[in-house]
């Protein structure tokens, strides 16, 4: 019984840390500066800034409209261009590239793992991310 009622605290809490620390991470300004004028980091900036259209388009000039070419050669700051656009919470450049890469780079919004013990601070104001694509 009492291990019961101590599972129930720990998924609550995990469930709440869960919830709210995305929101705080998300509260900061986040400005996308180029590393250098390639098409490979305009194309890791577009998918990070939730910008389908420009995302779309480089696809097509630079990775013959292949996405899953795109997610195997392209790489954003270390990253898989998905990973790097789930990690700034682009959503909509999710869910487009969640449906046309290759499997091994989909991302389950399903699992969050997150280390409940450490502290995070928000992020607020402005916050520069470096992007460079190779």
């Amino acid at each position: 019984m009492r291990g019961d009622s101590l599972m129930k605290r720990t998924n609550l809490l995990a469930l709440i840390a869960t919830c709210t620390l995305p929101t705080s991470v998300l509260a900061a300004d986040i400005e996308f500066v180029a590393k250098d004028s390639s098409l490979a980091t305009k194309t890791c900036i577009a998918a990070a800034s939730n910008n389908v259209s420009e995302l779309k388009m480089n696809t097509r000039r630079g990775f013959d409209n292949n996405y899953r070419l795109l997610s195997e050669t392209l790489s954003c700051n270390g990253l898989d261009i998905n990973s790097f656009a789930h990690a700034f919470g682009a959503s909509n450049t999710n869910a487009l590239l969640n449906n046309r890469v290759s499997r091994k780079y989909r991302i389950d919004d399903n699992v969050d793992i997150i280390d409940i013990s450490g502290s995070y601070p928000p992020l607020t104001g402005k916050v520069q991310v470096i992007v460079s694509g190779k």
